[in-house]
Order: structure tokens, then C-alpha cells, then sequence
């Protein structure tokens, strides 16, 4: 084919070359389109996930923390119910105490009062200078000075137990079973 012909044929055919070259376009527009509707669809799914993501974070938070609030109000029931028994059973020990320095007392004061009886027989009737010696002593009676004396082992029996109340209480295990645990 010679060049004229070639001319001519081009002549002829001049639409052909921009029919393909908008072919070649239109393809590769196309496949750009693909590329971008794929990463488009990436891109989607990669920002579902990381909001699925997120949002199963902050679920499992706020389980979490509803958790350790649970975890902690049990643990302060524990903790108030070892403190309730401690404190029951120290008050019931003072009280067996106090009922013990109560009967001693009673028991002197009566023995007491028998012995001053000077029709008594026995052989060292309280008399007025044992009183006199209680005055000395107390600054009162001898029956004064026997409750000023039971007020005072009274006393001294409330301060014994509390020492051993407080000791018994800052024992108590305040850290949760699940802390104590690991």
C-alpha cells in the first residue's frame, strides 16, 4: 500500500483512530472506576469494622465497670458484714465483762455491808476506821469507793476492747476476692 492510498484510507476512516482512542479511554476509565469503587468498598468495610470495633470496645468497658462496681458493692457487703460481727462480738464480751465486774462488786459490796454489821461474829468487823481508811482512799464511803472501783475496771475493760475491736477491724480484708485472688 502506498502512502496515497494510506492517505486516502485515512481520509476515509479519520473518525476510526478517535473511536478507539475513546475506546482506550472509556476502558481505562474503567478500570479506574473498578480500582476506586474497590477501594471505596475497602474503605467502607475498613470503617465498618473500626466502628464495630469501637463500639464493642466501649460495650466491653462499660461491662467491665459494671462489673467492678459490682464486684466492689459486694465487696463492701462483705467487708461491713465481717466488721458487723467483729463489733457484735466485742460488745458481747464487754458485756459479759461489765456483768462480771457487776457481781463482783455486788459481792464485795454485800460482803462488805455484813462486815460492818458490828453484831456480826466475825472476828474483824469492818469498823469506823476501815470507813475512815476508805475516805483516806477515795475521798468517799467505802461503798463509794467500790462503784468509783467499778467504774474504773469498767473503764478499763471498755478501753482492752477497743483496742482489740480496732485491731480485729483493720485485719479485716478490704481488697475484693477477685484482687485477693491474682
Amino acid at each position: 500500500m502506498s502512502w496515497t492510498t494510506a492517505l486516502g484510507l485515512a481520509r476515509r476512516l479519520w473518525w476510526a483512530p478517535v473511536i478507539i482512542g475513546l475506546v482506550v479511554a472509556l476502558a481505562l476509565t474503567s478500570m479506574k472506576v473498578d480500582v476506586r469503587t474497590a477501594e471505596r468498598d475497602k474503605a467502607r468495610t475498613d470503617l465498618s469494622a473500626e466502628q464495630q470495633a469501637r463500639k464493642q470496645t466501649v460495650a466491653n468497658y462499660r461491662a467491665a465497670s459494671a462489673e467492678a462496681l459490682r464486684q466492689a458493692a459486694e465487696n463492701v457487703k462483705r467487708v461491713k458484714a465481717e466488721q458487723a460481727t467483729i463489733t457484735e462480738r466485742k460488745i458481747n464480751d464487754l458485756q459479759a465483762h461489765y456483768a462480771a465486774v457487776d457481781a463482783r462488786y455486788e459481792r464485795v459490796r454485800v460482803q462488805l455491808a455484813a462486815r460492818t454489821d458490828l453484831r456480826s461474829s466475825d472476828p474483824a468487823p469492818v469498823s469506823i476506821a476501815s470507813e475512815a481508811t476508805c475516805r483516806a482512799y477515795g475521798g468517799t464511803s467505802c461503798d463509794g469507793l467500790l462503784a468509783k472501783l467499778r467504774i474504773a475496771e469498767r473503764q478499763a475493760w471498755n478501753l482492752i476492747e477497743l483496742r482489740e475491736w480496732v485491731r480485729q477491724q483493720a485485719a479485716v480484708d478490704v481488697t475484693p476476692a477477685s484482687e485477693a485472688a491474682d
